[in-house]
């Protein structure tokens, strides 16, 4: 038997999906595939071109001439196109096979649940995108996170870039993993694995929010003085 891979209906139907991943096999789900990853690339680099994550390296922008500016804005999306592919990749191909060696379910099977969750990921770019873009101004955390809260009592930006990360999609990708990993292997093993889920997403927080400390700004700036407007 054959069923087709429908994004909006198996996003409120993870159960469904693991059920018939057992049972029958899929058509339209390349096609799927390509649409997210064409979807994303596009997002990440309307995102860098409306200045959006761009903030650290303004001020350097503003000073160089007009043509090492135009070099280093292509620079900017041409870093923001790779990061992009690299973002998919990790929440589509590689939490599919963290989640494969922490249950009994193939690789393979988990890719239709990660599509899921990393379309959720990109649709919640772009409202903030959609947001800030109305407002006319972006902000260095999340409205959809723990972020604003937390900058009104906590002086730790670390502590801050953490919860940022801790938003209503990071809640929903937890219930849609969750459910489909209950539905694949038994509910008997859901209770527990939620807990080990919440954990792997703890620690993706704590990662991504140590990666903010990186100096981006000094980077940037080598990176462009040693390229362009060099005699």
């Amino acid at each position: 038997m054959f069923f087709d891979f429908k994004f909006w209906h198996f996003l409120t139907n993870p159960h469904q999906l693991a059920n018939q991943l057992e049972n029958s096999s899929m058509r339209g789900f390349k096609k799927r595939v390509l649409f997210i990853a064409f979807f994303g690339v596009l997002l990440f680099a309307v995102r860098d071109i409306w200045g959006m994550n761009t903030e650290s390296i303004t001020a350097l922008l503003s000073t160089m001439t007009t043509t090492d500016y135009t070099i280093a804005r292509y620079v900017s999306v041409l870093g923001a196109l790779v990061w992009a592919l690299m973002y998919m990749a990790f929440h589509f191909f590689g939490f599919a096979y963290i989640l494969s060696r922490l249950t009994a379910i193939p690789f393979k099977k988990l890719l239709p649940l990660q599509l899921l969750v990393t379309g959720i990921l990109l649709l919640e770019k772009a409202v903030l995108l959609l947001v800030f873009t109305m407002k006319g101004a972006t902000t260095s955390v999340s409205f959809l996170s723990f972020g604003p809260l937390a900058l009104t009592f906590l002086d730790s930006w670390y502590i801050i870039l953490f919860l940022n990360q801790l938003t209503v999609t990071t809640a929903l990708i937890i219930a849609l993993q969750s459910r489909f990993i209950g539905a694949y292997t038994g509910h008997t093993e859901r209770k527990g694995f939620i807990w080990i889920l919440i954990g792997i997403h703890v620690a993706m927080a704590l990662i991504v929010a140590a990666i903010g400390f990186i100096p981006l700004e000094s980077l940037f700036h080598s990176f462009v003085e040693g390229g362009v407007g060099s005699e």
